[in-house]
């Protein structure tokens, strides 16, 4: 590692703050970085033609990118190189402790390193895919676009340390929030004004779509916000001292959204493959797509893959509660119900493997215990005894958070909503837990004394 630490210590970092600061310049920071990456999506990179377009919005979900700008990679080479890392680390690949200061920043120096290359890299495969350079200026492209997702790393680096929360949490959840208002309330198409039309022309049956989008939206917000309050409490006790002690939350959302992230991205990449097979033996495997609708036209793996055109479903659904004969809605029934069932069974094999690679399965977070100091009443400090109790909880709270978190999606991307499921649950994760952030900032900024207890 010693060429390696060489290397990565060339790499310029932000500075932290000489004192702590208040909570209004953290506000002011996450603000500023905030502004800075609206406007990174508005910026064209120098040589890409006018034929290129938006596409794929499930990764302009998960990478907070807009494709056909500086940010076309977003956080991509970001989230990939720590969750390489993250899976060496999980594996015993690498034994580095994270505890230490010092392995911690070499943990956080690689991670730069490995950002950086991969900026690169993923900065090449989206010119060559989906962006459309002028003849003679794709590596200046190519550039532009790695460092658009270099300068994202160090406006994330800039929220950590001068700001609150993670800055890669805030560019997806603002980036999906954008999203969200400028298809309710985009001046003369959005869904707000449509639902309106509707009303006050008395076309009832039409109006029924826009409204909907409203009411799962924040049915769909309230659901993701009471389950992230359920958890399963061990009790543990401080082995040093008799009588101190607490109890050990496990969250029935134990593994976030990060199971059905991967589902969504192995779909997505099935889907493109699928395009790539058409005219060859693979297409009756996948499907055929119609590249003039966008839509694939007959039952393969990718039609079942694909999330379902909800707003023809809905008026399919009303139609047929009104009395209107409607041929194809056997269809897209079955659509919705195979896709619901897809999306929930690769989510939770997903998040069994997450736990397994992770670090976040019983024999890691028993061990973690043990070394400092707790264990359970009743039991022997010994982290083979507190893994075979945590093993009661953990894999099935998360495998259960995985099924309910691919079943919202599902829901969510079948019946339709302001924004993907996969967006919407995201966004309310993440403002969930800024609220959480938020509070804590507040209290210690009135108390700072509590610093020292909390940590």
């Amino acid at each position: 590692m010693s060429n390696l630490e060489a290397l990565y210590s060339w790499i310029p970092e932000v500075a932290p703050p000489k004192t702590p600061p208040s909570l209004k310049e953290k506000l002011m920071w996450t603000g500023a970085v905030l502004l800075v990456f609206f406007l990174l999506g508005y910026v064209r990179p120098w040589g890409v033609s006018p034929q290129a377009q938006e596409t794929l919005s499930f990764l302009n979900t998960v990478l907070a990118s807009q494709i056909g700008s500086l940010i076309t990679a977003g956080i991509g080479p970001i989230v990939l190189a720590a969750i390489i890392l993250q899976l060496i680390v999980g594996s015993g690949m690498w034994d580095i402790d994270l505890s230490d200061p010092k392995g911690k920043a070499e943990f956080m120096g690689m991670q730069k390193l490995l950002a950086i290359i991969l900026a690169f890299f993923e900065a090449y495969i989206f010119t060559k895919s989906y962006l459309v350079p002028v003849p003679g200026y794709e590596w200046i492209v190519v550039l532009q676009v790695a460092f658009g997702s270099i300068l994202l790393m160090y406006l994330d680096e800039i929220v950590m340390k001068w700001g609150i929360g993670s800055g890669i949490s805030l560019f997806i959840a603002a980036g999906v929030s954008k999203r969200m208002f400028v298809r309710a309330f985009l001046p003369g198409d959005g869904e707000f004004w449509k639902l309106i039309n509707f009303l006050v022309s008395g076309n009832i049956v039409a109006a029924a779509y826009p409204l909907w989008l409203f009411v799962a939206t924040i049915l769909v917000f309230l659901i993701v916000v009471w389950f992230e309050g359920v958890q399963v409490e061990i009790p543990i006790t401080w082995a040093r001292a008799k009588g101190v002690g607490g109890r050990y939350p496990i969250k029935l959302l134990y593994l976030t959204n990060i199971p059905v992230i991967l589902a969504a991205a192995l779909f997505a990449n099935i889907v493109l493959i699928g395009q790539l097979a058409q005219g060859t033996p693979l297409e009756p495997i996948f499907g055929h797509y119609d590249p003039q609708t966008h839509q694939w036209t007959s039952m393969g793996l990718a039609y079942f893959v694909t999330s379902p055109y909800s707003e023809q479903l809905i008026k399919n659904l009303v139609a047929a509660a009104t009395g209107t004969p409607y041929p194809n809605l056997w269809r897209a029934v079955i659509h919705a119900i195979v896709y619901t069932i897809l999306l929930t069974l690769t989510a939770m094999a997903f998040g069994w493997l997450w736990l397994e690679l992770s670090g976040m399965g019983p024999k890691q977070i028993a061990r973690q215990l043990v070394q400092s100091g707790f264990t359970v009443p009743g039991f022997r400090r010994d982290p083979r005894v507190v893994e075979k109790v945590l093993e009661r909880y953990i894999p099935v709270v998360a495998i259960l958070g995985s099924a309910i978190v691919g079943l919202l999606a599902a829901f969510t991307d079948t019946f339709g909503a302001l924004t993907s499921g996969m967006g919407l649950l995201l966004t309310v994760d993440i403002v969930y837990r800024y609220y959480d952030l938020l509070m804590r900032e507040h209290l210690l900024n009135q108390y700072p004394q509590l610093g020292k207890v909390l940590g």
